[in-house]
């Protein structure tokens, strides 16, 4: 009968976490420094800051009639201030399109460049204590 009473007690608790939920925000940091950028895009995106972003995307062209080859490329990108945008850029790099197409609205992106602005990192983490659809809710 204890242990009846117990797994009830913490199925109630787990269940009262649940409901709750946590949430993180992760607003955008650059660190020209050591040349990596991070950030939640959701967070970005609700941020009070209008210059603040963080984000990546691909490109891929189609052969052309002359011969030219298709080809793929992709970048990175974060802002914290009006003019102070960071941009790295990658090139024949499959793992590297894979990260990126793998991202989501609600994304944690970190990025990692040279000191010719090409790209030598990229993680992202898609996870649900990312900032939720209405910042103002989630603070309470």
């Amino acid at each position: 009968m204890i242990i009846k009473r117990l797994l009830i007690a913490t199925l109630a608790a787990a269940t009262m976490y649940a409901q709750a939920g946590l949430v993180t925000e992760s607003p955008v940091v650059i660190d020209m420094e050591n040349r990596v950028a991070s950030g939640n895009m959701k967070s970005a995106r609700y941020s009070e800051n209008e210059f603040e972003m963080i984000g990546c995307g691909t490109r891929t062209y189609a052969s052309l009639p002359d011969g030219t080859p298709s080809f793929s490329f992709g970048f990175c990108q974060a802002q914290l201030e009006d003019q102070g945008n960071v941009i790295c850029f990658f090139y024949d790099k499959p793992e590297m399109l894979q990260q990126v197409q793998a991202l989501a609205s609600n994304s944690f992106v970190t990025f990692r460049w040279d000191e010719n602005g090409d790209c030598t990192f990229i993680g992202n983490s898609t996870q649900s204590f990312y900032l939720p659809e209405n910042k103002k809710e989630s603070k309470k």
